[in-house]
């Protein structure tokens, strides 16, 4: 299989699949905008050059903590119905990752109101439309997911490191208020030594 290969080459299978006319907008507007292609291909060789947040990926490490995560998710004895997330691609990683690891897998939707610099008004809001959903997980970024959890709970903020899972039990759907009943972090779950059985 391809994403057994080469992971850098499935994710390009993947976007390429998925944002087809994104991607070749892009690669017109890479070609009449570049005049030296040996300067272009080194360039985009340089592991070190600049990428916005909305062009990094994760790396082999955070793919790892990922794929724990998930496992440690399924000890949980929990269940997903429904797992939303960013469009920005760490977290559609994060997010596709953290699924091809639970059972029953969840459906996963890719939503904007997620994209990073989302208000808490924004992800309130965008939230409303799955109100059903019983069992609900999010993808999103921080400062954002921190205010808003805090928000949820009465805070100000709750600290998440990267690869951290909060559950909040909602009081009120409507009011968008609820309890925090545990926040477990990558580097918890590392030290319980599960074992890793990556799928990407």
């Amino acid at each position: 299989w391809i994403n057994d290969l080469n992971k850098d080459l499935y994710f390009f299978w993947k976007f390429s699949k998925e944002e087809i006319e994104r991607l070749t907008a892009g690669i017109h507007k890479i070609k009449m905008n570049t005049e030296d292609g040996h300067k272009l291909f080194l360039e985009l060789a340089n592991p070190n050059r600049n990428l916005n947040d909305f062009e990094r990926a994760l790396t082999d490490e955070g793919i790892e903590k990922i794929n724990k995560l998930g496992l440690f998710f399924n000890k949980l004895d929990a269940k997903l119905g429904l797992v939303l997330s960013s469009p920005y691609i760490r977290a559609k990683q994060t997010a596709e990752i953290f699924v091809s690891n639970i059972d029953p897998k969840p459906d996963l939707k890719i939503v904007d109101f997620l994209g990073c610099g989302a208000s808490s008004k924004e992800i309130s809001r965008g939230l409303m439309e799955y109100s059903s959903c019983k069992n609900l997980l999010i993808v999103g970024h921080c400062p954002d997911l921190e205010i808003f959890l805090g928000r949820l709970i009465g805070a100000e903020r709750i600290t998440l490191k990267k690869g951290a899972l909060a559950k909040v039990n909602f009081e009120n759907n409507i009011e968008m208020s609820g309890e925090l009943e545990w926040l477990i972090t990558s580097k918890l779950v590392k030290k319980m030594k599960i074992k890793n059985e990556t799928k990407v």
